[in-house]
This record gives C-alpha cells, sequence and structure tokens, in this order.
C-alpha cells in the first residue's frame, strides 16, 4: 500500500507583539498635601480667633467711639477659621464637582456674612470723634478751657451765654448744607447793643436773621432771640459713602470784632447735656440724614491781621471760638439696595457667560462661542460698570475713592479674569486647570472670588 503522504508540519505562527500595558496610574498627591495644609490653617486660625477675642473683649470703648476696637482682626480670622473648618468638613479635596460646589458656596455665604457684619459694627459705632475742637459739656469745662487758652486775660473777657435751636439740616450739594433754627444770648444791661447778636463767619452768601423775641428774665438779665436761615459750605468726607456719618457745625463769633468777649454755651436753657439731640427739634427735616448728637465746641484760629480795629502785635491774642456740632448718620438702606441689586444683577450675567465658554465641539455650535464674542461680553459689561461708577461720583462729590466704588473695583478685576478666560479657552493653549470639567474651575472660584474682594474692599475701608 501507498504510504499515505506525510502530513505538512504544523509551524507555530510567529507570536504577534503584544500591545503595551499601560502604566498605572500614579495617585494625586497634592490633594493630600493641601488638606493637611488646610488642617494646620485651620490650627492657627483658631488660635488667632481665640486670641483676638480676648483682647477685643478686655479693652475699653475708646473716646469718640460707642464700639470697641480691634473688631478687624477678630472677624477676618474668625471668617478664615470658618472657611477652614467647610473646607475639612465638606473635603473638596477629593475633586468631585458636588463637593467644590458645596465648597465654593460655603465661603461666598462666610464672606457675604462677614461684609454684612462688619456694616452693622459700622453703623451702630455712633462716632464722636467728627467734632471740631475741644468738646464741653457743661459749665466747668468750658471755664477751664477759656483758663487755659486765655490765660492772664481770662479775667477781662466778659463772657456771653448763648444757645442754639436747630429746626432743619438739609444737604443741598457735597458741600453745601441748609440749616435753621433759633439762636439766643443772655446778657446783662452792661453789655452794649453793638455786642449784642451772633454771626456766622462760614455762610459765604449771606443769611437772614430776624428778631423774634426779647424779655427780661427772673434775674434781671435780658434774653434776646433770632432766627436763622443759611447755607454753610463745609468740607466733608464721602470715603465711606453710603455709611458715612457727617458733622454738620455752626461756627460762630461776637458781632465786635475782637473785643475782649468770647461766647459760651448757654447751658443753663438745656437739660444735663449728653451727646444725644439736645438742641434739635424731634420732627427735624434732613432728608435721608438721621441726627445722633448735638455738642458744644471751642476751636482757636490764628489770625494774621486784626480787621484794622487795633494795631498788630506779637502777643496778640485769639479768642477761642464757639461751636456748635451736629452728627449726622446717612439712611444707608436704600443707596446700599440699590448698589447692591445693580451688581448682583451685572455679576449674575457676567457669572451666567462662563457656562458658555467651552472647548468641547459638540457644545461650541450650540452656544456659537468665539473668542471675538466674548471680547465684546465684557467691553459691554465694563461700560455698564463704568457708568455705575460715574454716577457715584457725581452723588459723592469728593476727590477720594468712596466704598461703594470699590465694589465696581470688585468687577473690573473679575471681568478681566473672564476676559482672560475666554482668551485661553479659545486659543490652542493647554491648562489642565481650564480644562479640568470643560472650564468647571473657573465657575466654582467666581462667587467666592467676588464675595471675597467685596469683604476686602470693605474691611479695608472701614477697619481704619
Amino acid at each position: 500500500m501507498p504510504e499515505p503522504p506525510p502530513e505538512p508540519s504544523q509551524d507555530p505562527s510567529p507570536e504577534q507583539p503584544s500591545a503595551p500595558e499601560p502604566e498605572p496610574r500614579r495617585p494625586r498627591r497634592w490633594p493630600r498635601r493641601l488638606e493637611r495644609a488646610n488642617l494646620v490653617l485651620l490650627g492657627l486660625f483658631a488660635v488667632a480667633t481665640a486670641i483676638c477675642a480676648v483682647r477685643y473683649f478686655r479693652e475699653d470703648v475708646d473716646a469718640g467711639h460707642t464700639q470697641r476696637d480691634g473688631w478687624a482682626p477678630l472677624l477676618v480670622f474668625l471668617v478664615l477659621f470658618l472657611v477652614c473648618l467647610s473646607a475639612a468638613l465638606i473635603r473638596p479635596f477629593a475633586l468631585t464637582a458636588k463637593r467644590c460646589a458645596l465648597m465654593a458656596t460655603a465661603a461666598t455665604l462666610l464672606f457675604a456674612l462677614g461684609t454684612v457684619t462688619v456694616w452693622q459694627i459700622v453703623s451702630r459705632d455712633m462716632e464722636l470723634s467728627t467734632m471740631v475742637g475741644q468738646p464741653v459739656m457743661n459749665e466747668k469745662e468750658t471755664q477751664n478751657h477759656l483758663k487755659g487758652k486765655l490765660t492772664k486775660a481770662y479775667p477781662k473777657f466778659r463772657q456771653l451765654p448763648t444757645g442754639l435751636f436747630i429746626q432743619g439740616a438739609k444737604f443741598s450739594s457735597p458741600e453745601e448744607v441748609e440749616v435753621n433754627g433759633y439762636v439766643w444770648q443772655r446778657y446783662t444791661d452792661d453789655v452794649p447793643e453793638s455786642s449784642r447778636g451772633v454771626t456766622f463767619p462760614e455762610a459765604p452768601d449771606g443769611y437772614d436773621m430776624d428778631e423774634v423775641y426779647k424779655a427780661k428774665t427772673s434775674d434781671g438779665k435780658t434774653v434776646q432771640g433770632w432766627h436763622f436761615n443759611l447755607t454753610l459750605r463745609q468740607k466733608f468726607s464721602y470715603e465711606k459713602y453710603p455709611l458715612d456719618k457727617q458733622n454738620i457745625w455752626l461756627r460762630m463769633m461776637t458781632v465786635s470784632a475782637f473785643e475782649n468777649e468770647v461766647l459760651v454755651p448757654d447751658f443753663s436753657s438745656y437739660p444735663p447735656w449728653r451727646y444725644d439731640s439736645l438742641g434739635l427739634d424731634q420732627d427735624i427735616v434732613s432728608s435721608g440724614w438721621s441726627p445722633y448728637y448735638t455738642g458744644f465746641s471751642y476751636l482757636g484760629h490764628d489770625y494774621s491781621m486784626t480787621y484794622g480795629v487795633t494795631p498788630y502785635a506779637s502777643n496778640f491774642i485769639t479768642v477761642p471760638e464757639l461751636y456748635f456740632n451736629i452728627g449726622v448718620a446717612r439712611s444707608y438702606a436704600g443707596p446700599l439696595t440699590g448698589k447692591l441689586l445693580q451688581s448682583f444683577f451685572i455679576s449674575a450675567i457676567m457669572f451666567l457667560a462662563l457656562f458658555v465658554y467651552t472647548k468641547d465641539d459638540k457644545r461650541n455650535p450650540r452656544f456659537g462661542f468665539s473668542t471675538w464674542t466674548a471680547i465684546s461680553f465684557a467691553v459691554s459689561l465694563l461700560l455698564v460698570v463704568v457708568v455705575d461708577q460715574t454716577q457715584i461720583r457725581e452723588i459723592a462729590g469728593d476727590t477720594s475713592l468712596t466704598y461703594l466704588e470699590f465694589f465696581a473695583i470688585a468687577q473690573y478685576v473679575v471681568i478681566m479674569g473672564i476676559f482672560a478666560n475666554a482668551i485661553i479657552i479659545g486659543s490652542e493653549a493647554k491648562v489642565p486647570a481650564l480644562e479640568w470639567r470643560d472650564n468647571l474651575l473657573p465657575t466654582l472660584l467666581y462667587w467666592p472670588v467676588l464675595i471675597g474682594l467685596f469683604f476686602a474692599f470693605t474691611l479695608f475701608v472701614f477697619a481704619n
């Protein structure tokens, strides 16, 4: 039998090269390091908060204020402690969208709460340090002050008791205030007619002053009263607008130029003096302002002439001039609420724009994102903020920055950040932080950064 043909040898097929195994992904170490750093900061801020709290409650209220000093560092460390505590509890270091969003919300609310706390502290501080010169609250303080200023000439000066009753005060411009009310004087019969009366030297356009009564008192003296209506031009500071407090002062002089006469407060015509609303009509019209103190004070002025009454001499004695001070606090609820609503809507529009900025080709046609569109949007928002800042400048009329203008500065910073974010996304640059979850990081940081800037600027303005 023929032998069967040999089976072809089945050579083993050559081995296919195996695909290289991917290297194991190394765990990120920086989130854990960041979490440890947060715990360290949490402990440091807790200690700093406790130290500031002890120092704050041990301090006495400074003269001229009704609130203690030292609240600013206590509030800063307390807010930072609560931010770190929130981070320790929420643990955004896991880099999940939910945890990061919760952390951003917590930080925003804490910064907002800190800002509102500053508003409350400032609005409740009945600041008395705005009074002109040296305050006097009774007859004894008045005589001691005059003795110290007039020295040996003190006995030679005739004292004219003078009092005021203010019925109305209205700001007609940032540097002018209209005041009306009554002023009276008590004097003995030996006071000449040329010395009877009061002048208000800081009324540049003159003033109306009409005699309304003149009578004899039980002690034989004469009391004479006038009704006045004047416009004062004074320099006010609006750096803290709309949480500002102003002092309206009425500077008074005798009608006899450089005679040996001095005006003194007529404390006998008032209840025991205290920094309240003595000398004010209970129904005073102040147009957006609330009076919270009144007080008499003295301030000396160095004159380089004698109005031609006497020859000038180096030992010429200047008489301390009498002031009546009215402390007023602005009714801030209206201006502040209007500004906050406007800023919120502008900020909300900027925030929504962050959801449009994307590198995802599937979402891009739907939103129509382009770098030029982002630039146009940023410029339009910038113009809105600039116009709003100009309106604030017109209201305050001051050369320095006002508090509300810092809101605009914070929005400038955020608008520039949005603009830079749009430029980077529209370019070919690879920024892992911006590519994480398709530009989620700027969206999460938006409100904490904006409200954090508000909080920082609020402390900068009011902590001084």
